[in-house]
């Protein structure tokens, strides 16, 4: 990170970016985010909704609303439509775009076009899977962030750009600014989404007090019925955490092998502890089924690869980056925690 992608932002918001450069995050995916937060805050809202919002943003990526936006990013401002084309082609989803047409000329225009711009990942042709998600928007906000990254703009410039990008769609097609919105926010991947949850949801505090492993897990546990989560979230913290609540840094540098034996590990002393409490998987309020057996997965970090892939898509010996290999970290205690609780029904 460079100095200039500092320039007005709040001590609390650049801590939030020192982090996630410390996690791996290069300076240009960090524009992507900032200009993806951007676009949901761009999108049609009726004025409550926009006050709500901002009352969050404000503190986070605090701007001037008073001033005309195009005013703001007019010299710098390039345009994300070709990323946003691809996007939306490459999603898979279903768009109703309004067709507009400008007299004299006799083609209709709309505000996205569905095809292959080369910009993104090609060998997603549809987001079936959270590895397709991933591997969509790794790409995504990578595109999007090298304008501003490379002009050495700052994070608040990059967050105006998306902004505007969104409300000039927004003027041509309302509804089809909020289905691109509506994709954007249904297909986030688990660290990416809870990045962007952090920032406009104003939940940086928060997010700068979870070790890094646990950044995806609480992203992939946000669904799960509250009582079933609070005590799989007892649970995951024995993973990070001494007793006493100092961190176990050894963790961290653990490869998929040794993580796995180390979840499954503390599962066993965990159900020894407090098993008769535990909480069956039929309360979790998940959607999974065919877990592997608590006894396949105690013995064999294949059956977990084998239904990580069936479900989410990811195979370990094939994940990317770090943050890939964070997602299926999360994924891995996720999977053994149901497994076990599964076992006690």
């Amino acid at each position: 990170m460079i100095d200039s992608d500092f320039s007005g932002l709040p001590d609390q918001t650049c801590h939030f970016v020192r982090r996630l450069h410390a996690l791996g995050i290069d300076r240009i995916r960090i524009h992507g985010l900032f200009v993806w937060l951007g676009l949901n805050a761009g999108t049609p809202r009726s004025q409550g909704e926009i006050e709500t919002l901002f009352q969050n943003l404000d503190q986070v990526v605090p701007t001037d609303r008073s001033r005309n936006i195009d005013d703001i990013v007019g010299e710098f401002y390039d345009g994300y439509e070709r990323e946003l084309n691809e996007l939306c082609f490459r999603s898979g989803s279903t768009f109703e775009f309004r067709q507009i047409n400008v007299p004299p000329v006799e083609k209709n225009f709309a505000i996205v076009y569905l095809k292959d711009e080369g910009l993104l990942d090609t060998k997603v042709i549809s987001i079936q899977k959270l590895s397709d998600s991933f591997s969509l928007f790794d790409a995504f906000i990578s595109a999007i962030g090298r304008s501003t990254a490379t002009k050495n703009r700052s994070l608040l410039d990059a967050f105006s750009c998306g902004v505007f990008q969104m409300q000039l769609h927004a003027q041509m097609d309302v509804k089809g600014a909020q289905q691109i919105s509506i994709m954007l926010r249904h297909f986030r991947p688990l660290f990416y989404g809870q990045c962007i949850n952090a920032l406009s949801l104003n939940h940086i505090e928060y997010f700068l007090g979870l070790e890094a492993g646990q950044m995806a897990l609480l992203q992939l546990m946000s669904s799960l019925e509250a009582n079933f989560a609070q005590q799989m979230w007892g649970f995951q913290s024995r993973l990070f955490f001494e007793k006493g609540g100092s961190p176990i840094e050894e963790v961290e540098a653990l490869d998929i092998e040794h993580w796995h034996a180390w979840v499954v590990k503390n599962a066993i002393d965990f159900y020894e502890e407090v098993g008769a409490q535990m909480l069956p998987f039929s309360s979790a309020g998940a959607a999974l089924s065919g877990l592997p057996s608590w006894t396949s997965l105690a013995s064999d970090l294949k059956s977990c690869d084998d239904y990580i892939d069936a479900v989410w898509g990811y195979r370990w010996k094939l994940l990317s980056n770090k943050i890939s290999r964070m997602e299926y970290r999360s994924i891995l205690v996720y999977i053994i925690y149901s497994s076990l609780t599964a076992a006690i029904e």
